[in-house]
């Protein structure tokens, strides 16, 4: 089930996580970026300014996301460089290895309704191009010996229209690897 896949980066980190990581509330930290000036910075001016006033990595992309979204420079699902990506994850009750088999040619067919060209795989990763010559990125992250998650990115797309489409065919898709996962294929 796909709940409200195209979100605000509002919706998706709430306001008591966001002060508990910061040390402030969302809105002081917009306040401050506006004073600063940051409506007319990239978004790596951006997140360094938060960096250097003591953010975390990750939270100053968090935030920069957030204000660009907040004063209408990115759309939800928008990257800094103006092409769209979606993303869906599942945890499989599987080894990384399995997964990983089920995810190069030819065990793939079993539950990819796509044929995309394999540009490089690794132990943890999977590089795809999809047909549509927009790419995808497929990573593995163990969560126990039995269980792995499985997070999908699908990147370059040239617009937000179909994201919630793109994102709930990504949910079924990763629904038919659990399956091919459970019947050993």
């Amino acid at each position: 089930m796909v709940k409200d896949p195209i979100r605000s980066h509002e919706d998706v980190v709430g306001e008591t996580v966001v002060r508990s990581r910061t040390g402030r509330g969302r809105d002081e930290w917009f306040a401050l970026m506006d004073v600063a000036g940051a409506a007319d910075w990239t978004h790596g001016v951006v997140a360094r300014w938060l960096v250097d006033q003591g953010v975390d990595g990750w939270w100053a992309q968090s935030l920069t996301v957030g204000y660009e979204q907040a004063r209408g420079r990115r759309l939800p699902g928008q990257k800094a460089d103006g092409t769209f990506e979606t993303s869906t994850s599942a945890t499989l009750r599987a080894d990384p290895e399995r997964v990983l088999a089920l995810l190069t040619a030819p065990l793939r067919s079993g539950w990819l309704d796509v044929e995309p060209v394999e540009r490089s795989a690794s132990a943890r990763r999977v590089h795809w191009t999809w047909p549509d010559g927009t790419r995808v990125t497929v990573h593995l992250y163990p969560v126990d010996p039995d269980r792995v998650r499985v997070s999908v990115q699908h990147h370059q797309l040239p617009d937000g229209d179909g994201l919630a489409d793109l994102k709930a065919a990504w949910t079924a898709r990763l629904a038919r690897l659990r399956a091919a996962v459970a019947e050993g294929a």
